[in-house]
């Protein structure tokens, strides 16, 4: 291109001139239609088709859209409405600014400064909450000028050539102190969170809109300037002073527990919780005295954030509200250090069951580090590989004693050596069951609705782990040269042990049974609906019964062979085997006295259900868009392509959930008798130790399970009686009784929806 054309060029792009005005009147909240902006060029002929748009807009039908085929929905959802307050971050009302006119270099009082810490405190906790920094930390025009200075700035304090007294000083210190340390700790949250499974939708938001949240800071520097801060605010022994020591301490102690919290290493972990819970009441020390800043927090900082999302407000969190946010968290990372202590596998899927089972649920920060503790790395608990694990579950459970599980197995190269196939098939079977086992984990750690969510895809996933263990189990029969044995109680024909196909049918069981239970839990189904599902768990619960027996069928007569064929001296090697039977033993004993009295509760309220819908206590809802066949679909939709157990036809459970062929009575005598089996196996599970019972290391928590499941059995049998009363009175029930159902974490347990039947 010659320069005589480039200058041409600079001349066209010069004519057209857009005046640039200070405040356009347009651009204020006013209705009025905003006028078209002035464009001046020659190469331009500006025409005006508003009339032309409008009369075409009038001959489309009312839901009729006009799209180009370039226009996505990704454009259509990103697009900002401009001049809009509500959508337009950019938005400038009459006579506003766009820069913040407070000055973070102006003198503060203490009140005012504990006021702005005990706000970002606040604010903290409503991030952990799931709210996004743009709508809490980073509204803080203090947090907004440590982060827009550079890192050697970040460590001084700057009065922006003011002069400042020995006081302001100080008490600038101290809140550039206390906004470093908080800083640095969303630091460690958010990079520990974002290392680990969760779901941004629903449980955190990890954005940071590009901003440096001192990455590049030593940890050590940061608890200089805190001690520092903390020095200067001992100099005065007013209340006020106190308080913001204290607050200072708080911090330095919660930054140094998030920055150990990588570390699997319990005892050290335990006590930094536990200094931590010691310094909480001091967050509570003067704070009636503080005052509030709220200019020093502004929604205009979204600007700089983020110009393609609508303008937010400011969350808002009761410091109350964040003080016990915050003791919670404490309270779970205390909990939590107790899984590093690694006991036996069931243990170990009980302490995750129950701690996620927590009502208020653990946060996100807590769960992500549970996860950490599990398998960070692909470690178990910082300690053992997953094969321990696995090999120590199916030891536990269907294999104890067993040569398939023999480490000697591995040393073998002989490929005629039915050793070296043991192995070698062993180790295809733990390749494939590694992740689901490990996946069941990792779904408990999630929040309670994905979890369920999880559990759908997980029970397909074991069905057909299920079916791969099959194969390898008829193959290694052939080199464990294992012969058939007869049961009649069990089936007249022949039957082998399948072993690695039992324990994957046992785990899929149980998430079934999670899948049900669940849905009772965050109120899934409908009070029409309660009878038939918690007849569902019933079935599911005599499957799992009668898969434990046969279990403990072949554990016993692999006992008693083991015990023919020892020597009369007993050898290590024996005692070792004995107790690993004894062992197994134990587990398959205590499981099935639980499912046994799940299978009586569920048969207790499911017939209590029903005669409610008898009497029309419980009333079936108007749904003119479904049917019972949809319905019946839908509750079963996790199951319907699940090999085993076959999904029970539709008019098979409709007949069997309302007990047809029985009346009220009968069914009301039933309920009665399944509760008083159920409270006596509770009361029996109340009496078993940790050991027995693979709770070791969660037993607070198990025996609260277990008495809350106690205490909504007796209610159950209370409800029973108030049902056969009103049975018993005639009538028309619904006009003398009325029936309220718990809501959810209101009742004594969560999985049991026990009616409260009373008088009107």
């Amino acid at each position: 291109m010659t320069p005589e054309s480039l200058d041409g060029l600079s001349e066209q792009i010069s004519d057209l001139d857009v005046p640039r005005r200070r405040q356009p009147s347009y651009m204020s909240s006013s209705t009025e239609t905003p006028p078209a902006p002035p464009i001046h060029s020659k190469a331009i002929v500006a025409t005006d088709i508003t009339d032309q748009f409008v009369k075409a807009a009038g001959q489309l039908d009312v839901g009729q859209v006009i799209k180009d085929d370039y226009f996505t929905l990704f454009e259509s959802v990103g697009a900002i409405e401009l001049m809009d307050p509500k959508m337009d971050t950019g938005f400038l009302a009459e006579g506003d600014t766009i820069d913040d006119e407070y000055d973070v270099g102006r003198s503060l009082l203490p009140e005012e400064v504990l006021g702005i810490i005990d706000k970002l405190l606040c604010l903290e906790m409503a991030w952990h909450m799931g709210h996004p920094l743009s709508q809490t930390l980073f509204t803080s025009l203090y947090i907004d000028e440590i982060l827009g200075s550079t890192p050697d700035q970040n460590l001084a304090s700057q009065s922006g050539g003011k002069e400042w007294s020995s006081e302001d000083i100080a008490l600038h210190q101290i809140l550039r102190a206390y906004c470093l340390g908080l800083i640095k700790t969303c630091w460690h949250v958010n990079n520990r969170v974002q290392s680990e499974h969760f779901y941004e939708e629903e449980d955190f938001v990890t954005h940071t809109y590009n901003r440096n949240l001192l990455d590049d800071v030593d940890d050590e520097i940061i608890f200089n300037y805190l001690e520092k801060a903390r020095i200067s605010s001992s100099t005065s022994t007013s209340e006020i002073w106190k308080a913001l020591g204290q607050r200072l301490t708080f911090r330095t102690a919660f930054l140094k527990t998030v920055s150990l919290a990588s570390e699997r290493t319990s005892i050290e972990l335990k006590t930094s919780w536990d200094n931590l819970l010691m310094l909480l009441p001091g967050l509570k020390t003067a704070g009636d005295l503080a005052v509030a800043v709220p200019a020093s927090f502004s929604v205009k900082l979204q600007r700089m954030l983020a110009s393609t999302v609508p303008p937010r407000p400011i969350v808002t969190v009761a410091f109350d509200a964040a003080y016990a946010h915050l003791e919670k968290m404490c309270y779970d990372g205390q909990a939590l250090t107790r899984v590093l202590k690694y006991y036996d596998s069931q243990s170990l899927i009980t302490f995750v069951a129950l701690f996620q089972a927590r009502n208020p649920q653990p946060s996100v920060y807590i769960r992500t580090l549970l996860q950490h503790y599990l398998f960070g790395e692909m470690i178990m608990l910082g300690t053992m590989s997953i094969r321990q694990i696995l090999d120590d579950d199916l030891a536990s459970i269907v294999l104890p004693g067993d040569q398939l599980l023999d480490r000697a197995n591995d040393d073998v190269e002989v490929p005629q050596d039915p050793r070296f196939n043991m192995a070698t098939r062993m180790e295809i079977f733990r390749s494939r069951a590694a992740q689901s086992f490990l996946d069941v984990l990792r779904t408990l750690c999630q929040n309670r609705c994905r979890t369920r969510r999880t559990l759908h895809h997980a029970i397909a996933d074991w069905d057909v782990l299920q079916l791969d263990a099959e194969e390898l189990d008829i193959e290694l029969r052939a080199f464990t040269k294992e012969q058939p044995i007869r049961e009649i109680s069990l089936t007249p024909e022949p039957i082998y042990q399948f072993p690695l196909s039992s324990w994957c049918y046992l785990y899929k069981l149980r998430q079934m049974e999670w899948h049900v239970q669940m849905g009772f839990e965050l109120e899934v189904y409908q009070p029409d609906e309660l009878a038939g599902m918690y007849w569902y768990l019933q079935h599911l619960a005599s499957i799992h019964l009668a898969h434990l027996e046969r279990i403990r069928i072949f554990v016993l007569r692999k006992r008693t062979s083991f015990l023919k064929a020892s020597t009369r001296q007993s050898s290590a090697a024996d005692a070792k085997a004995e107790q690993g039977f004894e062992r197994t033993l134990s587990y398959l004993n205590a499981a099935m006295l639980k499912v046994t009295a799940t299978f009586g509760f569920a048969e207790a309220l499911s017939s209590l259900h029903t005669v409610l819908l008898r009497l029309s206590l419980v009333r079936t809802p108007s749904l003119p868009y479904s049917n019972d066949d949809l319905r019946y679909d839908l509750r079963m939709k996790s199951f319907l392509h699940i090999s085993l157990p076959e999904l029970v036809p539709r008019a098979q459970f409709q007949s069997a959930s309302m007990q047809v062929g029985d009346s009220s009575a009968t069914v009301l005598r039933r309920a009665a008798d399944a509760a008083a089996r159920a409270r006596k196996d509770y009361e029996l599970l109340s009496k078993l130790d940790a050991k027995t019972a693979r709770c070791q290391g969660c037993e607070e928590a198990w025996g609260k399970d277990v008495k809350d499941c106690l205490k909504a059995c007796i209610m159950t049998s209370i409800s029973i009686s108030m049902a056969t009363k009103a049975l018993e009175a005639g009538g028309e029930p619904e006009t003398k009784y009325r029936v309220e159902m718990p809501e959810a974490g209101k009742g004594y347990h969560d999985w049991w929806v026990v009616p409260r039947i009373v008088a009107k």
